[in-house]
């Protein structure tokens, strides 16, 4: 009867063994090594900015076309678009219709591509839209600071800013 019960105990070693094994984590980046221990060669990776969204995967409110500011009425949604992580597609709305489309992102750069969207007519928020529609195609770069992302085109100059939204 002793024999499988010492079969469970030395199959189960290993596995004990790699748990209690202690990783580094992020937070040991910036601290000193530990007496004895050699340094890296390897320089601290920078921690991103706390709360800061990313491009992907965030709900994006618009707040301004260029420098002319975004009211939204009761009757009308707000205007957004969602940058889908792993499909490159750009889904949201322009106030009125649903919007899709593709994206390309490579650093700092952003082009939007196939950009469309439905056809219903909304008695409020058609020339916000149509502007936004339009500010996408002349997008270059984005940066966000906080919560906010601007879009600009390949001169610089401001086509858009929105504000990422809270999830539910």
């Amino acid at each position: 009867m002793l024999r499988p019960n010492r079969l469970v105990v030395v199959a189960i070693l290993p596995f004990a063994a790699l748990a209690c094994a202690r990783q580094p984590s992020s937070e040991d980046a910036g601290a000193p090594p530990a007496a004895g221990a050699t340094a890296s060669a390897q320089p601290p990776t920078a921690t991103p900015a706390a709360n800061v969204p990313d491009i992907r995967g965030t709900d994006w409110r618009l707040v301004a076309v260029g420098d002319n500011p975004v009211a939204v009425v009761d009757t009308q949604r707000a205007p957004r678009i969602l940058l889908q992580p792993d499909s490159k597609q750009l889904n949201g709305s322009g106030g009125c219709n649903r919007m899709f489309g593709v994206y390309e992102l490579n650093g700092d750069a952003l082009r939007f591509s196939g950009i469309g969207s439905t056809r219903m007519a909304c008695p409020d928020g058609m020339d916000t839209e149509s502007a936004f529609l339009s500010a996408l195609q002349r997008v270059a770069r984005w940066k966000i600071t906080g919560q906010q992302l601007d879009l600009s085109d390949a001169s610089g100059a401001l086509v858009a800013r929105l504000e990422a939204r809270a999830t539910k």
